[in-house]
């Protein structure tokens, strides 16, 4: 993959930067090697809907391209000041899909300089099971990780460190909510016609010998444990590795269809720029963990970026130890 360097002259020649392009997100992750170890510095995100309207349309519009530039302005501000010497950027699906992603990924690297390399279903798959495999607590397990996105979900069956199956299915929160939940509140009949195209979807994974863990990766977990702890604002060491058992996610559910977008908005620890996906990704986790009979699921904060760095830093001469 691509990288760019911040044309200003680095001090820190082990600091580098991954950037997450997404269909609703998009991720910034700053970290160095220290002592053989990756040290987060700093990580953020920032819904900007890169992928609205493209399932309908087949392009990305030029509302959301700005808001994509801007974006990606501030991060490069943001590594500039925290002298990086290294980016990595790549592209998900709403740049797999859109008719016009060229222009976008020009404009990018003429303003920017900044090359955006856009990843298959299968190379984000990849990385997303990279950045939990490298997380020590669930390394050396079976594992199911889903990885729900805005404009896909990818679904991984492992065991330990090796890739058994996988797919990268066209369920994403942005695509679903934009086309069934046309309703606020949602209607009971565009619900189940949603939840019934879910299920045709799932791939039929034969499940590996207990013990096995369901790991989620990506904004939807992370809102979902967010709200089941009632957090004030985001916070990595509570959402990280929390455990979220399929009754509480069943009951969160209920109360996300009974409510209107701007009353999801004022519930505690719900993002106000998820509420209107949150259903949809809610949903997509539940279905899943129906099919494959899990109680409980275990959120990873991580995802495609820590993975994207932990692939790519050995390009620098680099070693992290696990």
């Amino acid at each position: 993959m691509r990288r760019s360097a911040v044309k200003s002259a680095p001090t820190s020649p082990e600091r580098v930067a991954s950037i997450d392009i997404g269909t609703n997100t998009i991720l910034l992750l700053i970290a160095e090697v220290r002592k053989r170890k990756l040290k987060t510095l700093f990580d953020t995100e920032t819904i900007v809907r890169l992928g609205e309207g493209v399932q309908k349309n087949g392009i990305i519009s030029e509302g959301a391209m700005q808001r994509g530039f801007q974006t990606l302005k501030g991060y490069l501000k943001r590594c500039q000041e925290m002298e990086v010497q290294n980016i990595f950027a790549v592209g998900t699906s709403a740049l797999r899909e859109a008719k016009n992603s060229g222009h976008f990924l020009k404009r990018v690297k003429e303003e920017f300089d900044i090359s955006i390399d856009v990843i298959s279903g299968e190379e984000e798959a990849h990385l997303s099971f990279l950045s939990v495999a490298r997380d020590s607590k669930k390394s050396r397990e079976n594992l199911l990780v889903v990885d729900v996105g805005g404009g896909s979900t990818e679904v991984i069956l492992a065991k330990g460190d090796e890739i058994i199956r996988w797919v990268s299915l066209p369920l994403g929160i942005v695509r679903f909510t934009e086309r069934f939940l046309l309703s606020d509140p949602v209607k009971d009949e565009e619900y189940r016609t949603m939840v019934e195209e879910i299920r045709k979807q799932l791939p039929n994974f034969p499940i590996l010998e207990n013990p096995i863990s369901m790991v989620s990766i990506g904004g939807t977990g992370t809102a979902l444990a967010s709200v089941e702890q009632g957090l004030e604002k985001f916070m990595i060491e509570r959402i990280h590795r929390f455990v979220l058992t399929r009754e509480a996610l069943r009951n969160q559910l209920s109360l996300y269809c009974s409510k209107t977008i701007e009353e999801r908005q004022e519930m505690r620890g719900l993002p106000p720029s998820r509420a209107d996906v949150i259903l949809t990704g809610g949903t997509i986790l539940y279905l899943i963990m129906e099919k494959f009979d899990f109680s409980s699921l275990m959120v990873n904060a991580h995802g495609v970026r820590y993975g994207l760095l932990y692939k790519q830093i050995a390009d620098l001469g680099l070693r992290i130890s696990d």
